[in-house]
């Protein structure tokens, strides 16, 4: 039995997409309706974990993440990222990351890690070519926390939900271990 192949794409319209359930609807509804539009006017790229299950079958969409510029306020920060960043730094929102439900909670693969390293290797290549200082996330749900947490993401507390990673920690987290 051959095992499946992945890869990474930019969304184009030719995907279908309806079928991606990570289990939240918001992030399905969002892939389906929206993510194609936001391509298309600019406001951020959107990139496709594909699965193919075995030679000559269609792929399928197994997750996604979407990247866009943004600016963040150095006070909005944890105390311990906001040496050397500008007042309004230069930042990239990884402003979606979901997995399909059939690959959470593989062990051996641990393809949240990957998908996420994936979106952190284009951010850090955006980075090399027009700047950036932070890397934020937005949680949207408490239970992400400890998750991005371990992935070098820090919380200023509280019951805020945005995380943030210098993008000289992403560098690192890069590294080959």
């Amino acid at each position: 039995m051959t095992s499946p192949v992945y890869r990474v794409t930019k969304l184009t319209p030719s995907f279908d997409l309806r079928a991606f359930d990570c289990g939240e609807p918001a992030y399905n509804q969002w892939l389906v309706q929206h993510a194609a539009n936001a391509v298309e006017a600019g406001s951020s790229m959107v990139y496709l974990l594909l699965e193919q299950v075995h030679p000559g079958a269609e792929e399928r969409v197994a997750g996604y993440y979407a990247i866009c510029p943004t600016v963040v306020v150095r006070d909005d920060m944890p105390k311990s990222l906001q040496r050397g960043v500008l007042r309004a730094a230069p930042a990239w929102l990884l402003a979606k990351l979901a997995l399909d439900r059939s690959l959470r909670g593989d062990k051996d693969h641990q393809w949240g890690a990957q998908l996420l390293r994936e979106a952190l290797e284009k951010i850090v290549a955006s980075v090399d070519l027009g700047g950036g200082q932070i890397i934020v996330v937005d949680a949207d749900n408490p239970g992400l926390i400890a998750w991005y947490s371990r992935q070098g993401f820090k919380s200023t507390g509280g019951q805020d939900l945005r995380l943030y990673m210098k993008v000289a920690t992403a560098r690192k987290y890069l590294e080959p271990k």
